[in-house]
């Protein structure tokens, strides 16, 4: 896995690193997606990165966001210095991209912080890097968002949390993206954004993807792409590395339904007529970790020669004749006969104690 120590560049020129959790809880809740507080109340950048804070989270995701005005498909960018010839340190797009404004100057000038939207054209190599840099202040505008959904994406668990009416409605596997030494921009950009337009189905080398939402520039939230195979379409291929980093830069979600119906196609039902949904990506920062579920935590299986695991007696990866699924407990899960069972990939249960260890591991901060 690959892991990142991103900077935070100072408009002072000093760049210095920032330090700034959910299988189902959270290790360090303390863990703010911004550099620092300004005291913005139900603020992205202010909030914990905690998914059981569900209340603050719900006010955070429909409280106003801060983006700076134009066309949706273009770019601006954040300026070292507050005036227009200072170098641009970061790129900002418009009208999705939500900016942590840090202070207001008397010059018509306003400091603010994003993860930087530099995509593989960018001429600011600054791939996701958290920056503050100047932009006029006449730029900004604040808009209302969607008051019945939100969704957060954490790239730590690689999970979908969908919110209903101030409520955390259910869960989906995801992959967001997946960086390498020669393609850095492969990286999903972290912070707060809406969804601004449908887009549909779209083919990107050769797999297609459905279902796609635009939230930033060219980054979408679409349905896990299948590869066309003559008149057959195989989603197996990247169905089975959901729940990892995989993409290059979308964020690809379940197409099978959980227990309440939920996939792809459901968020894309319920938002392609409902723009302006708030949708808020967490960095998978070193020193986040992920919580150890609960070991009375009721899982399901299904006795009749079933491979998986379950969240739920009822789930739709097992056919009728089969349901209700037999009950045991998180506790149990290492022990005969469930030790040989598979994860669900439609109801999503939770994770294997040694996996949740593996990603831990990979993201233990660096002793001083």
């Amino acid at each position: 896995m690959l892991k990142r120590y991103f900077t935070l560049f100072l408009a002072a020129v000093l760049f210095v690193p920032i330090v700034s959790r959910a299988e189902t809880t959270v290790a360090a809740a303390d863990f703010i997606p911004g550099s620092r507080t300004v005291g913005l109340e139900d603020n992205y950048w202010e909030t914990p990165m905690d998914i059981t804070q569900t209340e603050r989270i719900w006010a955070m995701l429909t409280a106003p966001i801060t983006v700076v005005d134009g066309h949706q498909k273009e770019q601006t960018v954040l300026r070292k210095e507050p005036r227009a010839d200072a170098e641009a340190v970061a790129d900002v797009t418009y009208d999705s991209q939500g900016v942590h404004v840090l202070e207001t100057l008397d010059n018509g000038w306003s400091l603010v912080e994003v993860y930087s939207s530099s995509f593989h054209d960018s001429k600011i190599k600054a791939w996701n890097q958290l920056t503050q840099g100047y932009i006029k202040t006449s730029a900004l505008k604040v808009k209302k968002v969607n008051q019945k959904y939100g969704m957060v994406i954490d790239k730590l668990d690689q999970r979908l949390y969908i919110f209903v009416d101030g409520e955390l409605y259910d869960v989906l596997s995801v992959s967001t993206g997946l960086p390498n030494e020669r393609q850095p921009y492969n990286e999903t950009r972290s912070g707060e954004y809406l969804i601004v337009s449908p887009v549909g189905d779209f083919v990107s080398d050769n797999v297609v993807g459905e279902y796609a939402l635009r939230f930033n520039d060219g980054d979408f939230i679409h349905q896990v792409p299948y590869i066309a195979r003559g008149d057959n379409k195989a989603y197996e291929p990247l169905e089975k590395v959901l729940g990892e980093r995989a993409s290059h830069g979308c964020i690809r979600v379940q197409r099978k339904r959980t227990p309440k119906g939920t996939n792809m196609r459901w968020i894309w039902d319920k938002l392609r007529r409902n723009m302006g949904t708030r949708i808020i990506i967490w960095e998978d920062l070193q020193g986040r970790s992920l919580g150890m579920p609960d070991a009375q935590t009721p899982l399901f299986y299904n006795t009749q020669g079933g491979k998986d695991y379950h969240a739920a007696e009822k789930c739709y990866g097992v056919r009728d004749k089969y349901l209700p699924l037999t009950p045991f407990t998180y506790g149990e899960l290492e022990n005969a006969p469930y030790s040989a069972l598979n994860a669900c990939q439609y109801c999503v249960p939770p994770r294997r104690l040694a996996d949740i260890e593996v990603i831990n591991q990979a993201h233990r901060a660096p002793r001083m």
